[in-house]
């Protein structure tokens, strides 16, 4: 996870991913790109006849709230001794951000809100179930992520939940301890077993814990084993809502895009 991709737009969330960038930069002496998107679309108007123009009072504010931003940001990253490029990009921000997580080992965004769940589905999962490259979301008032602590692996054996499991190899091996959490749904998928193996194979020993369902959401069975264990980040697949999975499992993705207990680290 030598290179990072990180939201550094000013929101709720701006520190926390900040915070996040630093802890995986000094783990894997990764180099930052920071992406601030100025979405104009949000600055113009557009009179009676068709014409559209910029708002300059607007953008003159946006302006100066970005470059108080960037100067924040930046400051941290010198502070900290870190590696970082700036970049400056106008348009639509899933969109810009999908652009440039082409050539990157991980995406670090927020972890979405109620509200914005009740909207539509939050950046983390948007961008989670369209692009191959892993994605680290964080709450924006959560804990700090601890790169060298524990870690659970929500396991289906999906192709999904393998291809997480297989790009947070980096992660789980300065992880203290893996937990692999499987909760069976009509015996699909590959066996939580086989997820151990293959993680023994880079020298990750993990536990693994079956948890039955009950009268229990998948999610809710899986949030609360998160909090028994006192999960540093969950590992889980991604999964859009045009699957058969979402039924069973692909809800997780979005419940937990709202509302998970500790930083998430996502792929599809």
């Amino acid at each position: 996870m030598r290179s990072i991709l990180l939201y550094a737009n000013q929101d709720l969330g701006t520190v926390s991913r900040v915070e996040a960038a630093l802890a995986v930069a000094a783990a894997f002496n990764s180099h930052i790109h920071c992406l601030q998107v100025t979405p104009y679309d949000d600055y113009v108007a557009v009179d009676p006849f068709g014409g559209a123009y910029a708002i300059a009072e607007l953008v003159a504010d946006l302006r100066e709230r970005e470059a108080k931003n960037r100067a924040e940001i930046e400051g941290r990253l010198a502070r900290a001794g870190a590696s970082w490029t700036w970049i400056s990009e106008a348009g639509d921000p899933r969109g810009t951000a999908l652009d440039q997580m082409n050539l990157v080992d991980l995406a670090i965004v927020s972890i979405g809100t109620e509200l914005e769940g009740a909207r539509r589905a939050p950046a983390a999962a948007r961008l989670a179930t369209h692009t191959n490259t892993p994605i680290l979301g964080i709450p924006p008032s959560g804990p700090p992520i601890h790169v060298g602590g524990e870690a659970m692996v929500a396991w289906n054996g999906s192709p999904e939940s393998c291809r997480a499991l297989c790009n947070a190899v980096p992660l789980l091996r300065i992880a203290s301890n893996v937990t692999i959490v499987h909760v069976p749904e009509n015996g699909l998928g590959r066996p939580a077993v086989e997820a151990a193996e293959y993680l023994g194979y880079h020298d990750i020993k993990a536990e693994i814990r079956e948890r039955p369902r009950g009268g229990q959401e998948v999610h809710e069975s899986l949030r609360q084993a998160a909090k028994e264990i006192g999960s540093a980040y969950i590992v889980m697949g991604a999964y859009g809502r045009p699957r058969l999975q979402e039924r069973i499992f692909g809800g997780v993705t979005l419940d937990f895009s709202l509302r998970s207990p500790c930083s998430l680290f996502m792929s599809h």
